[in-house]
This record gives structure tokens, sequence and C-alpha cells, in this order.
């Protein structure tokens, strides 16, 4: 999906750098062989030391991320920071990280990957402001920030009441029909198994 949507970028005459940083490359014989026709008008990176990532960043229009899976993706907030406007395939947890007005998400396919990038480019890469685009970045998210709330969140964890043995099984029970029960019994399993171990580490005397 990425080399079809950098040949259009290309094609419009934008700047564009590819990385490849899946494990095995390019997975098809059509990807190297589009990636040797575009050899002599797109650059291509290979590992990028995390202190030279904005360097390269700053040298495109549109930050284009085709994952098919994704937690959070730092990799399209850093390239917000770098002042790109940033085209995405809508999966996990993307759709939460910017806002609308700096990210265009598309379905996990060529044709709306293509429709969103181009969007993009006729619409928003002359009127995006990259000094206004990290400024907002740094103001909604920061390490101190994050170190912050997981904290609290463990906190809130521990503070707690501990649930006894039963009113565990309990909780599992409700989970569903099928699930609770294979996690009743495996937790009951567990415990047993538990109880049996350290019978036998006291009876040898460990």
């Amino acid at each position: 999906m990425a080399n079809e949507a950098v040949t259009y970028a290309c094609e419009m005459g934008l700047a564009s750098v590819y990385t490849d940083h899946s494990l095995f490359g390019f997975d098809d014989i059509a990807s190297i062989i589009l990636n040797r026709v575009l050899k002599s008008t797109l650059p291509t990176v290979g590992y990028v030391p995390h202190s030279s990532v904005r360097d390269v960043l700053v040298h495109g229009n549109v930050f284009l991320n085709c994952s098919l899976a994704e937690s959070f993706c730092i990799a399209i907030l850093e390239a917000a920071s770098a002042g790109l406007f940033v085209v995405s395939t809508n999966v996990g947890g993307v759709s939460e990280v910017l806002p609308p007005e700096m990210i265009h998400h598309a379905d996990p396919n060529v044709d709306s990957l293509v429709e969103s990038l181009s969007c993009a480019i006729s619409g928003k890469i002359d009127s995006t402001d990259p000094f206004e685009f990290h400024r907002r970045v740094s103001q909604m998210y920061s390490w101190q920030r994050v170190a912050g709330e997981t904290v609290t969140v463990y906190d809130r964890v521990i503070a707690r009441p501990w649930l006894s043995l039963s009113q565990r099984l309990v909780r599992y029970k409700t989970v569903r029909h099928l699930a609770g029960f294979v996690v009743w019994y495996a937790c009951w399993a567990l415990h047993c198994i538990s109880l049996f171990s350290l019978g036998n580490c006291g009876n040898h005397g460990i």
C-alpha cells in the first residue's frame, strides 16, 4: 500500500522519503520492482537514529502511515511534531492520537489511502503551519504527564481492597457463560497447583 501511495505523491511532484522498517523488507516481487523504478526519484533510508528523526521528517510534505495494526503509533505523533500533515490507516488507537485537522484517516487498502493522500495534497499542505503543529503537539503530550498518569492508575489499583479467592471466582463466572467458566476453572486449578507446590516445598524443608 505504501508503494502505490508514494508513487502518487511522486507524480504530484512532492518530496517523498520511504522508510522500510518491516521485518523482512519488501514482501513481494511487485514491491521490489516498483522500488527499483522509483529509485531515481524516491530516496530510501534505512535505520534512523532517534536524534536524527526530525531531520528526516522535515524533508517531506505529508507523513504516510500504512500500518495494518497499531496501538498508539508514536511515529505519527513525531511527524506532526515535526510539522507534517499526517495520512494514516484508521486502525487500533490511531484515531485518538491527533485531532482531525492534523490527520486524514483511511481504510487499510490502497484506494482509500490514495484518496486520503489526494485530499491532503490538495487541501491541507499549503495551509499547514509546521510551527503551529509543533506547538500543539508539545501541549498535548509530554512524558512527564504520561508517567504521572501511569503512576495514578497503578496507585488506584493498589488502593483497591484485596479480593479473596472465592470473591474472584464469583467475578470470573460473571464474565460470560463459556469464557467465565473456563477462567473460573483455570484459576481454581492454578490455586490448587500452587497449594500443592507449597506443600511439597514444606515437606522438603524448603
